[in-house]
């Protein structure tokens, strides 16, 4: 019988610093990072939140970080005022540390409101259920601000969707009030605003009364409505409160984040509001009004404030159009502002190298990589006390200043004497695999969505990328990397345009298969320079998985490819040519990840997709499938697992005996998650896709089945420990990762490792007893997998 851990329940204190039996690698940064916080008592002292749910602590000015994750990652942060040591997350939940970030407590809702935890849809988001006595407001899922009264003791304020919450006794109790209006920033100081907290919405200002805890609303110029990115502070000269205020014109065309920005300012409480005219803000030069983001301004020195532009047009003199991004900065309270930021000058567009890179940053890996590319800025933080320290991220980096933008540093990497880089702790991008050169023990690989391939030759200790030669279409993401046994230095990879498989979301486009470019690259001096070998493949091939047949003869290497939007490919010549092997297969051909076992069987994992039916986007879509072939993939026969639907990400084959298989499997999605939440609720609305998660294992070669892990578990893969016999691996996206030592017939949690979402654990071919653990956003863990019990 299987012990499994059902509900996944937190205790009511976790630890949050650093396991010492784990250690994060990588080149450091590569993902997007926003809401930098910092702390009232040192601007070295400050939080950042990646959107691949890790939060990052740093107390030395971002030199190295702390990481800190909770299920579906924070969506916002604040220091206390008063207490250096006193830090709060908000998420789907609030929690607290009184001890500058070492243990956390969860304060809303209280343990003792909540009945479950639970994983549900594609990504296993995480989700609260309470009691009918409970405040809690599921139906908003997430808290948008918090704020930390500076002059109540015990007063705390956060928001979730329209509904704000105050609390008096440090989170003991909770009050709640529905504002009718999404809340976006919360606001209140221990001078003019002693007496009051200014809530913003996108059409109002609610004062909060916090002596009579009533409300009264003052309603926003109806020009500047919907009011967006508010940022609030003192003009240290004047005392004066200052607001400021983003206004996308609504007679123009708005597409996600990007439209034509109005920036609005208030030094009277919000009354009047005007909109700032500085000819630079404006783009008058060339009449094009820029689109602005996000504003932030330091909360003690309000006069100093940041504005981050992800479109600024300007005409060249052959009449074509150069398309800028960057942060402009205001040292007078908006009255003037100029670049501190300035980068592109192209044509805008992702991943083509017409611009220019920023000229006053010393930086690390990435301005190499991809510094002259349109690289879009996403968030911006001011220091509170000190309007000449600041930080911006974009989908790469995060940046500081501490001259008011004159000069700007990389902390998230450091460069090394010898050119490569060793990540500051700042671990924020998606790895599919670790891979070993089987003639250096030195030299390992990690293929990674968006960054591609990097390698070490120090066993890991620093990294380098290397992509020369990779067709810059397919560059974003490298999926599977397979060294030759016998010849040293000969290196296949396998390419895509498209990150993020096998996730829902790539896939709604009914177009997606024509616009999908990837396919397999050869390298033959150790992965430093690459070349296509794709006759048979096409351009329009992308790789998510590859196995080399080491039976077949040197320099004439058969290797089998997944390609995910046309299924498996075979090459019989070493990779020069490949010939499609679909017969069998029906149904989706999304073909995800190949398995050879000892005795040459080969396993595939196909993933659910939209059918798309006569390339029209609709409800009607594909099961996944587990497939088998015994004749070297010239047939494939489908394998009944549970029946349809199913999810299955990766199969394991037990290396002493091929006949006991292991398979991992997603469990319940969305319908919403594979065709899109436009399209589920146009065609009679959205409905669960019911499918067994978990583990299971066939001890007959694939022929029939039994669950072995909780069926509700999102487990991403699963992996045979070859130096242990019995002992399995898997990981999910359940916030864990599992061993068993007895074939899957109990398992135990493995020790300290806490992030979200999981991919595969690869067993560290130079240490044994280590392995290592791919993840969706948090680069490559390294440690010994001790387990909890």
């Amino acid at each position: 019988m299987a012990i499994l851990l059902v509900g996944c329940q937190t205790t009511k204190k976790e630890v949050a610093e650093q396991p010492v039996n784990w250690e994060r690698l990588g080149p450091g940064g590569g993902g997007s990072t926003f809401i930098p916080t910092f702390s009232y008592h040192s601007p070295d002292n400050f939080m950042v939140r990646c959107d691949m749910t890790g939060s990052y602590l740093t107390k030395n000015g971002g030199a190295s970080y702390q990481q800190i994750n909770v299920p579906n990652g924070a969506t916002a942060y604040a220091f206390d005022p008063k207490d250096a040591n006193k830090i709060y997350i908000g998420s789907n939940v609030l929690k607290y540390s009184a001890d500058g970030g070492k243990n956390w407590e969860q304060i809303f809702p209280s343990k003792e409101d909540v009945i479950r935890e639970e994983y549900i849809g594609d990504h296993a988001n995480y989700q609260v259920k309470t009691n009918e006595k409970s405040l809690y407001g599921a139906e908003f899922k997430r808290i948008k601000t918090i704020c930390v009264d500076p002059e109540i003791a015990g007063a705390i304020y956060f928001s979730m969707g329209s509904f704000f919450y105050y609390s008096s006794n440090a989170g003991k109790s909770w009050h709640k009030k529905d504002l009718n209006q999404q809340i976006d920033f919360i606001y209140t100081n221990k001078t003019g605003l002693k007496n009051g907290v200014y809530i913003f919405t996108s059409h109002s200002i609610c004062i909060f009364d916090k002596s009579s805890n009533t409300f009264i609303e003052k309603k926003l110029p109806k020009e500047m409505t919907p009011a967006f990115s508010f940022a609030a502070g003192i003009e240290q000269s004047s005392g004066k409160e200052i607001f400021y205020a983003l206004h996308h014109n609504q007679n123009k065309p708005i597409q996600g984040e990007f439209g034509y920005t109005e920036v609005w300012f208030s030094n009277d409480f919000g009354i009047p509001w005007n909109r700032l005219t500085d000819s630079i803000v404006t783009n008058d030069k060339s009449g094009l009004m820029p689109s602005y983001s996000m504003i932030s301004c330091a909360e003690f020195d309000a006069r100093h404030a940041y504005l981050v532009c992800n479109r600024y047009q300007e005409k060249k003199e052959d009449g074509t159009m150069a398309y800028w991004y960057g942060v402009l900065k205001t040292n007078d309270t908006g009255k003037t502002w100029e670049w501190v930021w300035k980068g592109g000058g192209g044509s805008g567009q992702y991943g083509v190298k017409d611009g220019i890179g920023i000229s006053n940053l010393k930086d690390a890996w990435v301005e190499n990589a991809f510094g002259g590319e349109y690289i879009r800025l996403l968030d911006v933080g001011v220091a509170p006390y000190d309007g000449q320290t600041a930080i911006v991220t974009d989908w790469y980096r995060t940046m500081k200043t501490t001259d008011g933008g004159q000069n700007w540093a990389e902390i998230y990497s450091e460069k090394q004497p010898d050119g490569t880089f060793i990540s500051r702790g700042m671990d924020v991008t998606t790895s599919f695999g670790v891979h070993f050169d089987p003639f250096d023990s030195s030299h390992v690989a990690i293929s990674y969505t968006d960054i591609g391939y990097h390698h070490s030759f120090n066993g890991g200790k620093s990294w380098s990328r290397s992509v020369e030669g990779v067709p810059v279409e397919w560059s974003n993401t490298c999926y599977w990397v397979v060294f030759d046994p016998d010849i040293k230095d000969k290196v296949w990879s396998g390419w895509s345009g498209m990150h993020d498989f096998p996730r829902g979301k790539m896939t709604r486009n009914p177009h997606w298969k024509e616009l999908a470019k990837g396919g397999v690259c050869l390298s033959l001096d150790g992965g430093k320079t690459w070349r296509p070998v794709n006759e048979g493949m096409g351009f329009d091939s992308p790789v998510t998985s590859m196995v080399l047949d080491q039976g077949s003869a040197p320099n004439n290497r058969t290797i089998y490819a997944a390609v995910y939007n046309k299924g498996v490919y075979k090459s019989v010549d070493d990779g020069k040519s490949w010939k499609l092997k679909n017969t069998g297969i029906d149904g989706s051909t999304c073909a995800f990840e190949l398995t050879m076992a000892a005795d040459g069987s080969l396993f595939l994992t196909v993933s659910p997709t939209p059918k798309h039916t006569d390339g029209v986007k609709g409800r009607g879509y594909y099961s996944g499938a587990i497939y088998k072939s015994t004749n070297k993939a010239e047939s494939w026969k489908k394998l009944d697992v549970t029946g349809d639907p199913i999810f299955p990400n990766g199969v394991a084959c037990d290396p002493q005996n091929p006949k006991r298989i292991y398979l991992g499997c997603w469990a319940d999605i969305q319908l919403s998650d594979l065709v899109g939440g436009d399209i589920a609720e146009e065609t009679g609305g959205n409905e669960a896709i019911n499918m067994q998660g978990g583990v299971f294992v066939s001890e007959d070669g694939g022929e029939t089945w039994t669950s072995l892990f909780d069926k509700n578990q999102y487990v991403y893969d699963v992996t045979t420990d070859p130096y242990h016999p019995g002992r399995i691996y898997c990981c999910t996206f359940n916030n864990a990762a599992w061993r068993s030592d007895n074939y899957g017939k109990s398992w135990e949690k493995i020790k300290d490792y806490d992030f979200h979402w999981g991919h595969r654990i690869i067993v560290d071919q130079n240490e044994p007893e280590k392995i290592y653990i791919t993840t969706f956003g948090s680069s490559v863990w390294h440690g010994i997998p001790e387990t909890e019990w």
